[in-house]
């Protein structure tokens, strides 16, 4: 009886090592993985409830950290043009430096993605980096650099730039 238990036992473990099954065989290239894998800011992005409470919290309240989450999940998630709006109703309902120069960026990013920013346009994308600057944003400080100081070109100001 032992003898035959023991037999038995043996055949059933053999038996499932050696059964095969598809879910398990599949094989996957490198190309596969990256496709399958989920992109988190995209995910966040998707997540219209958590998009909203953010964009509120960073509106009504002024919370920036809610503000700079919302602006990492649209910009990553390739949606800027979106996030446009809730940039300028940031900086100024808020007054919010980051805002400003955010502004700028997502305009910017628009023109060179698809061209068709007016000079009306461009000027408004100015004005908001050099709102940025004069309220002591240090990435618009360095790109003012680049556009005037090192061409000893005197930085005009936010209000000369509306006027025009």
């Amino acid at each position: 009886m032992k003898k035959t238990l023991l037999i038995l036992c043996s055949t059933a473990i053999l038996l499932s090592c050696f059964k095969k099954n598809d879910d398990e065989i599949t094989t996957t290239t490198p190309m596969d993985t990256i496709v399958k894998d989920s992109n988190p800011y995209m995910e966040n992005y998707q997540n219209r409830k958590r998009i909203k409470k953010l964009l509120d919290n960073a509106i009504i309240n002024g919370d920036t950290i809610s503000y700079q989450e919302a602006y990492k999940d649209f910009i990553i998630s390739e949606h800027s043009q979106e996030f446009l709006y809730y940039s300028i109703k940031m900086a100024k309902r808020n007054n919010y430096t980051r805002a400003y120069f955010d502004t700028y960026t997502i305009l910017n990013i628009l023109d060179k993605r698809n061209g068709y920013l007016s000079q009306s346009d461009k000027n408004e994308a100015l004005f908001y980096l050099i709102k940025a600057y004069e309220k002591g944003d240090i990435n618009a400080k360095y790109k003012l650099d680049d556009l005037y100081t090192k061409k000893n070109i005197k930085i005009p100001s936010s209000t000369s730039l509306l006027n025009d």
